[in-house]
């Protein structure tokens, strides 16, 4: 499998596992780290990591890709998605893999619809 067709297989199970609040499809290293604007400390390692992913899925409702732009080992992926509040709520992942899995995930996106409290 191509370099590229290796980071496209990880970002879908990316979404398939938000999508689907099942985080045990990730491919993540050992040592990976994710960093989000509602996550003050970053959570290190597969195990903290799969939780918070675990814990944060049921409250994005149908997250979809919008572009991804793929160089060598690193993928930025602008989506979107839908807050339990009903809003729609756009951001960015920038994703670095190191031998098919995840070593780094970064979340940014718009969080003051989430805490709006209608859709607007």
């Amino acid at each position: 499998m191509s370099n590229r067709a290796s980071v496209e297989t990880a970002i879908g199970l990316f979404f398939e596992a938000i999508n689907s609040n099942d985080a045990s499809v990730l491919p993540l290293s050992e040592n990976v780290e994710y960093r989000g604007i509602l996550t003050p400390d970053p959570k290190r390692g597969e195990a903290e990591v799969r939780e918070h992913i675990e814990q944060v899925a049921p409250f994005v409702l149908n997250l979809s890709r919008k572009q991804t732009v793929i160089e060598n080992n690193s993928a930025a992926v602008l989506v979107d998605f839908e807050g339990v509040n009903g809003v729609r709520v756009e951001g960015a992942y920038f994703l670095q893999l190191e031998n098919g899995e995840f070593s780094q995930i970064t979340a940014v996106f718009d969080s003051r619809p989430l805490f709006a409290g209608s859709a607007g």
